[in-house]
């Protein structure tokens, strides 16, 4: 059985975005709807260093460290850069009023990925998109017509991307060929057609299975590249979100929780909804794509 455990952290509204930046052994995740980055370091015993935490006006939908303590962030409509010190740049806003940014990817030739969800949770959850941020500045829609794009990831190979339509109870696989920019047709990978259950966030390890986080389903349950159900681990919370493998060798997973849409008696039974675990799956990640520096849309 897969070791799970809590990390002695405050509970979030909505953890999102869980990060491991193998270059100075942090992790960092998000709380979208607190409009709050934290960046920590693990510690023997299942503890935790909170080394940063800065807020921001509008919500996170994820965030991503660079080489220089600066991260880029998908905040609200808008992509922008926050310094150690929480200096904020950002872009000119790229969605419509009712739309945010949700969750995001790196793709590897160093470009952004990231979709879009609506501002409000109870929706309507439609015609949101999922778009890149190219080398240039400029940005490019890469899909339409979605309903929360949600989790991102990319098979091991860098060819095929995996992304989460939440509101469709979709993971969707598409060709991707990061050298000329090309993206295939979306084609349906998994389906998840369970009453309450909602995919979100996605990892993919070292041996091309694809891990999902499963809102309302208090698991994270893996997929083998040819998506039949490999496995499931259950965190013990309602609303997982979404998870990334950490670690010096990518052998445990930092899997994040949301403690939104549940009341009183809910929390009560269920005190650790909203933090942070790490999670022993018994299998390795793979490390993320940096980012490649460029100008953000004006």
């Amino acid at each position: 059985m897969a070791a799970v455990t809590a990390l002695p952290v405050d509970r979030h509204v909505l953890a999102e975005s869980p990060r491991w930046d193998a270059a100075t052994g942090t992790m960092s995740w998000v709380d979208i709807e607190a409009g709050r980055l934290i960046v920590a370091r693990p510690q023997p015993g299942a503890q935790v260093d909170i080394l940063r935490t800065l807020d921001f006006d509008d919500p996170v939908g994820c965030a991503f460290r660079l080489g220089d303590a600066r991260f880029l962030l998908a905040l609200g409509r808008r992509l922008g850069f926050v310094t150690a010190v929480g200096d904020v740049t950002t872009s000119r806003d790229l969605l419509p009023e009712h739309q945010r940014f949700n969750d995001g990817v790196i793709d590897p030739a160093g470009r952004l990925i990231v979709g879009s969800t609506a501002v409000d949770p109870a929706g309507p959850h439609e015609g949101n998109v999922l778009m890149r941020l190219e080398h240039d500045g400029e940005v490019t829609t890469l899909d339409t017509g979605l309903g929360i794009s949600n989790g991102l990831a990319f098979a091991p190979d860098g060819k095929t991307l995996y992304s989460v339509d939440s509101a469709a109870g979709v993971i969707y696989a598409r060709d991707y060929d990061y050298e000329t920019g090309t993206v295939g047709e979306r084609r349906e990978f998994v389906r998840i057609d369970e009453e309450g259950v909602e995919p979100d966030g996605l990892a993919v390890d070292a041996d091309g299975a694809v891990w999902v986080a499963l809102w309302g389903g208090s698991a994270v349950r893996r997929y083998s590249a040819g998506g039949s159900v490999d496995r499931e681990v259950s965190i013990g919370v309602p609303h997982v979100t979404a998870l990334a493998f950490i670690g010096s060798a990518l052998q445990h997973a930092l899997v994040t929780t949301a403690s939104r849409d549940l009341d009183d008696a809910e929390l009560s039974e269920h005190p650790d909804a909203g933090k942070v675990f790490v999670v022993d799956l018994d299998v390795t990640g793979q490390y993320g794509y940096r980012w490649r520096p460029g100008p953000l849309p004006q």
